[in-house]
């Protein structure tokens, strides 16, 4: 399959993609109540074919944001998270510079989908 017929799910678990945390309205502060309080962020990624933005719903025991200064905006973030992509329970990884609000994520089956089929 071209990467312009290859479904979401398929193209953003192949390999890491590069990501884009939040969008240009949240401030470093906004994305940081959003990361500890709300636990749920909007990420993108971004590929050829167009960017896939995701809302992620945060799991606070593998999110790992000790580096990260939300009132200065500095420092690196460990986000990982459950969603829904096209009736396909998955899990999110992402690292991302909160600086730049760049980095790298991939989409891993969830252990929701694989407690499922066994």
């Amino acid at each position: 399959m071209s990467d312009r017929t290859t479904p979401p799910v398929t193209r953003l678990s192949a390999a890491d993609s590069p990501v884009v945390l939040g969008d240009d309205r949240l401030t470093a502060a906004e994305l940081g109540i959003r990361i500890t309080r709300l636990r749920t962020v909007p990420l993108t990624f971004e590929g050829p074919r167009g960017d896939t933005t995701l809302d992620v719903a945060l799991d606070p025991d593998r999110t790992t944001v000790d580096g990260a200064d939300f009132t200065a905006g500095t420092g690196r973030l460990h986000l990982e998270g459950e969603l829904t992509l096209d009736e396909t329970p998955l899990r999110c990884t992402a690292d991302v510079d909160l600086a730049t609000r760049r980095g790298t994520g991939r989409l891993l089956a969830s252990e929701r989908s694989t407690q499922e089929t066994v």
